[in-house]
């Protein structure tokens, strides 16, 4: 466009923020950038192995036929490699789950010692260390399915136990709502609180995984996913917890809290407009890609937005993009609801000198990382997500928004390990 003709109009309201383009009488309203949150239920109806590519998986969910079952345990054969399952939470939805368990051990003293344990009526066998189960949380436009190409693999072929669910309004994980196009913040958070105190094996509402009686967990949330845990690490270690709260924090043994590009506190408006200073192509492309959804059919909008732009393919073919984006398909059946999350975000509460949340000093040890060719959530919105956390400063790698995908996922991987090394 010729910059005589265009009017651009800021028109700030409760919820978002509108950029108005007009052309020649053409006029065009957009919402501004909200990366749209995906629900998810669990249930265990079935269980396949998740194939080296996810498409498979991804088109063996059938979200509207699904039978009531105890998730099967695996065998030598199948561990180590991801699973899905369907599986009814405490909180009644019914989510996709997939998981990815370490090799059993299997040297003579690890057996001695499993078969002295369960003589002495304790049972080993599913627990092989003492390392942290590792639960992730995916962001808009995403399912569990991202954490299970790289991430889950590699650290369970470090012994860690590996899991993650499907928010509602994603493909595996249905909305408790018939028909609903839109969940508020409040069901996402009930379904993590449900889906982490299912992990223990002695809960009431236990999932059946077989992580133990009381698994320590490392939790890392990613994009929208960030703000997810940020509103029940408010749920759990706020001023309005106390004692006779079913949810308080002696229900999970949080060894730790992960934010990885995570949206900030205060949600998209303030970074939307951060964008449209900085480039009004770039808030364009943002716009366009989730609002109206380009980024599922629109490769170069969708390779900007998630892996790193189109000078350096990142490791993915044009291939990987098609899949990744009837995934993104998949995973947009019903999105956040932004008019509520605008009246409930996090930086509500937040300290106005300092930017740290009231509870900071309740919770377990946490870090927060950005990337460098992070092109949705910017410097800003990751240091003002480390202030809320307590922390001095992010840890920022080398990486676009999607740092668990592409041939740098690695480098997100890294840091997680280095950070479960401190605990």
């Amino acid at each position: 466009c010729r910059p005589s003709s265009i009017i651009i109009v800021l028109a700030p309201n409760w919820s978002s923020i509108h950029l108005i383009i007009m052309k020649v009488g053409f006029i065009s309203s957009f919402l501004s950038t909200a990366l749209l949150f995906l629900p998810i239920s669990i249930i265990s109806a079935f269980e396949v192995p998740y194939p080296q590519s996810s498409a498979e998986i991804r088109s063996s969910i059938v979200a509207n036929d699904v039978s009531f079952a105890t998730p099967p345990q695996s065998n030598n054969n199948d561990e180590n490699q991801p699973i899905t399952r369907q599986i009814q939470l405490g909180s009644g939805t019914i989510a996709e789950v997939i998981t990815c368990i370490p090799p059993k051990k299997t040297s003579s003293s690890d057996i001695l010692e499993n078969i002295f344990s369960s003589l002495m009526g304790n049972d080993n066998t599913s627990k092989n260390n003492n390392k942290p189960t590792i639960a992730f949380l995916h962001g808009s436009f995403h399912a569990s399915w991202c954490w299970a190409e790289k991430y889950m693999p590699y650290f369970a072929s470090q012994g860690y136990p590996c899991v993650a669910f499907s928010l509602q309004g994603t493909g595996g994980t249905p909305v408790t709502e018939m028909g609903a196009k839109k969940v508020k913040i409040a069901s996402h958070v009930a379904d993590l609180n449900a889906f982490l105190k299912g992990l223990s094996d002695d809960d009431t509402a236990t999932l059946g995984l077989g992580l133990g009686d009381d698994p320590k967990i490392v939790l890392v949330g990613h994009s929208f996913g960030g703000l997810t845990i940020m509103k029940w690490l408010e749920q759990i270690y706020g001023d309005n917890n106390d004692d006779n709260n079913n949810n308080n924090s002696k229900d999970v043994n949080l060894a730790g809290v992960g934010l990885m590009c995570s949206v900030p506190p205060s949600g998209n408006g303030a970074m939307t407009m951060r964008f449209i200073r900085r480039s009004l192509r770039d808030a364009w492309k943002i716009t366009a890609g989730f609002v109206m959804k380009k980024a599922i059919t629109d490769k170069a909008i969708c390779r900007d937005l998630f892996f790193g732009g189109t000078t350096d393919d990142n490791g993915i073919s044009d291939e990987d993009v098609e899949r990744y984006q009837s995934y993104f398909q998949r995973d947009t059946v019903a999105t956040i609801d932004l008019g509520d999350l605008a009246k409930k975000l996090p930086s509500a509460l937040v300290d106005e000198e300092t930017g740290k949340a009231p509870f900071v000093d309740r919770l377990p040890p946490v870090f927060v990382v950005g990337a460098t060719e992070d092109f949705i959530v910017d410097r800003e919105g990751v240091d003002e997500t480390a202030r809320y956390m307590g922390l001095e400063e992010p840890l920022i790698v080398d990486s676009p928004h999607d740092v668990m995908l592409g041939r740098r996922w690695n480098n997100g991987a890294n840091a997680i390990m280095d950070f479960i090394g401190t605990l």
